[in-house]
């Protein structure tokens, strides 16, 4: 758990988690001045799902970063594989189950999904420099 918590997952999860709360209530606004109240809870279920799988993607980067190479990328194409049958059932959920526009969903869905993807890659651009300073001797920084 050490080195979990020297690359800060916690710290990359509420800046993901913060950035959704700042920018909800306008995203869910514009939902629903473009398709009333329904377009606004499918925008905003859409969001909260994109947030939520990012947060577990920083916390699986982070499990996986001081591991050998072979784990951590086992982790990283396991995660985007979880993400897609998570995102795909999402959808197929949405239309079976509910009345929700899929696309205000599917909006939601992507718009969110790019802003948290912009916050884990900073996230890994600062952690990298925790992968050289000894975490694992098996993964060196620099080629």
């Amino acid at each position: 758990m050490a080195e979990i918590r020297s690359l800060r997952p916690g710290r990359t999860a509420l800046a993901l988690l913060g950035t959704a709360a700042a920018t909800a209530p306008l995203a869910v606004l514009a939902a629903h001045a473009w398709g009333g109240p329904k377009a606004a809870a499918g925008a905003g279920l859409g969001a909260a799902l994109a947030t939520l799988s990012a947060v577990g993607g920083v916390y699986l980067t982070a499990w996986a970063m001081p591991r050998p190479q072979n784990v951590f990328f086992g982790a990283l194409v396991g995660g985007i594989l979880a993400r897609m049958v998570l995102f795909c059932g999402a959808v197929a959920l949405l239309v079976t189950a509910t009345d929700l526009p899929p696309a205000a969903f599917i909006a939601g869905l992507f718009v969110y999904y790019g802003i948290c993807q912009v916050l884990e890659i900073r996230a890994l651009h600062r952690w990298r420099g925790a992968a050289g300073t000894g975490l694992n001797p098996e993964r060196p920084s620099k080629p």
